[in-house]
């Protein structure tokens, strides 16, 4: 899906449409951002993810949208982010990998672009990446714990992981001050050479989050995937965020 296609999309027109006979000048932009956004959208895996930029956030509001959004998630999108200007300037050092992230492409479908201006400091970058992935990888080794033997649930679990760890992966090249590529594969290849990591793990999760069937041996993907995964923590942890300099003199 290309950004022409992404701004024909009926769902998408329809909830711009929406929100603009319901709020008028109260709306001020809305984003797409995420996969469909920058070209890597998989209508079978992938969400379209909006942000909806409001003069305010107040309750009448809200009331107001609710129909236009109401109509969007039940064709089976996440309910949009909801900002005003304001919130985005004060929300940039406690969201600072989905700033980075969304800057970093996003299609602006109504309005003014309410990042163009957005300034992330990389001491906030690096700090939220640390909890980040520490905190994703909890989870994923408890859910671990509850699907390692069912099939069908483990390969759920495996692509679902996916899209947050290569938004990880974004963070950290933009910490290192490397270009950060477009689709989340070029994404995790880059992240991976520039730390020094094996990219074939999440190569072997990318497959099954797009669908490749076959006998593949599950709990040994995960096992190999969880490695790399630990590993890219790891370097992770050692990043400065001054230039991409690393804890104990790694600057790889």
């Amino acid at each position: 899906m290309n950004a022409e296609d992404v701004r024909k999309d009926p769902v998408l027109q329809g909830l711009v449409e929406g929100l603009h006979q319901a709020l008028g000048p109260r709306l001020r932009s809305v984003v797409l951002y995420g996969s469909a956004a920058r070209g890597d959208h998989h209508p079978a895996a992938s969400d379209l993810n909006v942000i909806v930029v409001l003069e305010s956030l107040d309750p009448s509001t809200l009331e107001a949208l609710a129909p236009a959004v109401r109509r969007f998630v039940r064709k089976g999108h996440p309910i949009p982010r909801l900002f005003s200007p304001g919130l985005i300037a004060a929300s940039a050092d406690s969201f600072p990998i989905e700033f980075v992230d969304i800057r970093g492409g996003h299609i602006v479908l109504h309005g003014d672009d309410p990042f163009g201006s957005v300034a992330i400091a990389r001491d906030n970058l690096r700090l939220q990446l640390e909890r980040e992935i520490k905190e994703k990888l909890m989870r994923l080794r408890e859910a671990y714990v509850l699907v390692h033997d069912r099939a069908s649930a483990l390969r759920r679990l495996l692509g679902q992981s996916y899209p947050a760890f290569a938004a990880l992966f974004r963070g950290g090249l933009h910490l290192m001050g490397r270009p950060v590529p477009s689709h989340s594969r070029d994404v995790v290849a880059a992240f991976c050479e520039a730390a020094g990591l094996d990219r074939a793990p999440f190569d072997e999760v990318a497959r099954l989050r797009l669908g490749e069937k076959g006998t593949q041996d599950l709990r040994a993907i995960f096992a190999r995937y969880y490695d790399a995964l630990t590993r890219a923590a790891e370097r992770i942890d050692r990043l400065y965020p001054e230039g991409g300099a690393s804890k104990g003199g790694d600057s790889r």
